[in-house]
């Protein structure tokens, strides 16, 4: 729902919340009789005080039915989920981001000396980059331990998913002490 449907939903609601008052008040009593048929004697005498009262109620009646179809629209019908789109010879395959992530993390967790991590996929024209943020333990050289990390991602993705990989990033963010499991933040 856009700021415009919400601004109007709020008038809505309120207009709504002091024509739900003014009838309880008066089933209750608490608006006099007189009050109540003055304003519908003003509306049959005046015209320009029927034709604001038609001009509210056309209003309100034109929003009602808006909100109305909108409702009937939208009812059922969840956006899908960010994915990653490619074609078989037997049709359309889509496989969620969030799925990719999952299979990623799978992989890079399988490398010895990660402690940590954080997968991002994102689709790009040429194929899926996937963006990896790790812990490591301090006992691994980095770079062979980043491209143990991106091999495996990559293969393992490719494979499960049938999705074409065109990057693997690693940002080592952590060393994570060995004897005292702190971590030391690393500076890139």
């Amino acid at each position: 729902m856009n700021l415009f449907d919400r601004f109007i939903l709020t008038l809505y609601s309120l207009a709504l919340v002091v024509v739900s008052l003014f009838v309880m008040a008066t089933s209750l009593n608490l608006i006099s009789y007189e009050y109540v048929m003055a304003i519908i004697e003003e509306m049959y005498s005046s015209s320009r005080t029927s034709l604001i009262y038609f001009a509210a109620a056309a209003i309100f009646f034109l929003i009602s039915v808006k909100f109305l179809f909108t409702s009937l629209r939208g009812a059922g019908r969840q956006p899908a989920p960010p994915a990653v789109r490619s074609t078989t010879e037997y049709g359309d395959v889509r496989i969620t981001i969030d799925t990719l992530e999952s299979l990623a993390a799978h992989a890079a967790k399988k490398v010895r000396g990660i402690r940590d991590l954080k997968a991002k996929v994102r689709p790009e024209e040429n194929g899926t980059s996937v963006h990896i943020k790790v812990t490591v333990d301090g006992d691994t050289p980095i770079p062979v331990l980043v491209e143990q990390v991106q091999q495996g991602v990559k293969q393992h993705v490719e494979l499960i998913a049938g999705v074409v990989i065109s990057e693997v990033t690693v940002l080592v963010s952590e060393v994570a002490q060995a004897n005292t499991g702190t971590r030391v933040r690393r500076v890139e």
